[in-house]
């Protein structure tokens, strides 16, 4: 049920995606005892009845194969299995932004960065959309951005989406990236 983590995390941005957004924000935070995982983006939001329904197995706003209203009905499902909650605050026009927050029992748990890693090829695959991953736990803060994707690119060629996997699971502690303040 871990692993499905950063899978529900992936599901969630391409939802973005799917929606039209130009720029998705990941957020990816250790707060206390909680595991905090955030996806807000600039798309195109959705009405009233679909907010309301948003979280109905079944209900899609999209066209059968890209999607069968799955998704945020599953992300509740399995926040709800690991005690936590899911949350979703969205308009017509202003996008869509996603919390999903469970608590963190350390040992079951994969590190942050392994969560995130599994943005990465998204983030490589997306370059028309602005991303930004912030990662935080009780010491350190770090965002990577498509900037930094593109310098990484610059630098190491081919085996740039080796590298930021490396560089997320790692703190962004190589290639010049550095801890936020």
């Amino acid at each position: 049920m871990i692993e499905d983590l950063s899978l529900h995390l992936a599901d969630l941005v391409l939802n973005s995606l799917r929606a039209g957004a130009r720029c998705v924000g990941i957020l990816i935070a250790k707060r206390g005892e909680t595991l905090m995982l955030q996806v807000e983006d600039d798309g195109r939001g959705m009405s009233e009845d679909e907010l309301r329904r948003a979280l109905d197995p079944f209900f899609t706003t999209k066209d059968v194969p890209d999607g069968i209203g799955l998704g945020l009905a599953l992300v509740q499902q399995t926040a709800a299995e690991l005690g936590g909650r899911l949350r979703v605050d969205s308009a017509p026009g202003r996008g869509t932004r996603v919390w999903l927050s469970i608590p963190y029992a350390h040992p079951d748990r994969p590190p942050l960065g392994d969560i995130a890693g599994t943005l990465v090829p998204l983030m490589l695959s997306n370059p028309e959309v602005e991303f930004s991953l912030r990662l935080e736990d009780d010491q350190r803060k770090w965002t990577l951005t498509q900037r930094d994707i593109r310098a990484v690119q610059d630098e190491v060629g081919p085996r740039a989406l080796f590298v930021l996997e490396g560089m997320v699971r790692t703190g962004l502690r190589t290639v010049g990236l550095k801890e936020d303040g």
